[in-house]
């Protein structure tokens, strides 16, 4: 099998980042991609990994999934520290590089931004440059989202990562006048590339991956596959 895969990362908390992941992965699964997913760390009492997994119509081992649970709803390094704790690299790693082997695709999805702290001295740009995987921001359609995302891509192009782009997610029901040129905005002064904006989902199509991939066509997924290339 193929090692292709991508790392997703928000601008900020609660950006639609997972609903996003969700979304990709049930799309290339529905059009019989064989994907794996990763959450390396997930903080709280949230159930991502678990829905990246129901996403892909696959049984993975929720160990190689989610090496990495801390119950504080925190940066993994402060909820990791509560539990006395460490993150270690080379073991999400070597989880990552078991479901790649087994997969045509495998989607990472971090914990939150590339400056979330993982552990001393270490944060999610360090894990995308241990793991060599391209990176795609999800960012929010709404008011202050401009300063996070170009921050974002900047910070991503100083360190050298390979930036696919940005999806955008709204995130409120309500759209403001100012959205589309917002995306617009962004997308120039940023020189980004835009795969499509995610349209706001009531809570109960979210929780259920399997109807994630009707909403596929809001984005642009073989022009995202062909950009891994």
């Amino acid at each position: 099998m193929s090692t292709r895969g991508l790392f997703v990362v928000g601008t900020d908390t609660n950006v639609g980042k997972t609903t996003v992941s969700i979304a990709l992965i049930a799309g290339w699964a529905g059009a019989g991609h064989r994907i794996a997913v990763m959450k390396p760390c997930e903080t709280g009492d949230g159930d991502d990994a678990a829905r990246l997994i129901a996403a892909t119509g696959r049984r993975l081992d929720p160990d190689l999934v989610n090496p990495y649970r801390f119950a504080l709803p925190a940066a993994p390094e402060v909820a990791a520290r509560r539990e006395a704790r460490r993150v270690d690299l080379d073991h999400i790693e070597a989880c990552y590089r078991r479901l790649a082997a087994d997969a045509e695709l495998t989607v990472v999805e971090g914990a939150g931004g590339l400056l979330v702290p993982l552990g001393p001295g270490m944060t999610t740009v360090d894990l995308i440059v241990r793991l060599a995987l391209p990176v795609l921001i999800v960012a929010r359609t709404g008011l202050g989202t401009m300063n996070h995302t170009l921050l974002t891509a900047e910070v991503a192009r100083r360190r050298g990562l390979r930036l696919l782009g940005v999806v955008f997610s709204r995130t409120q029901r309500r759209t403001g006048a100012e959205e589309d040129e917002t995306v617009a905005t962004i997308v120039r002064h940023g020189d980004l590339r835009s795969f499509g904006v995610l349209p706001w989902l009531p809570a109960t199509l979210r929780a259920e991956p399997a109807r994630m991939a009707s909403q596929v066509k809001h984005l642009e997924l073989d022009a995202l596959l062909e950009a891994l290339d």
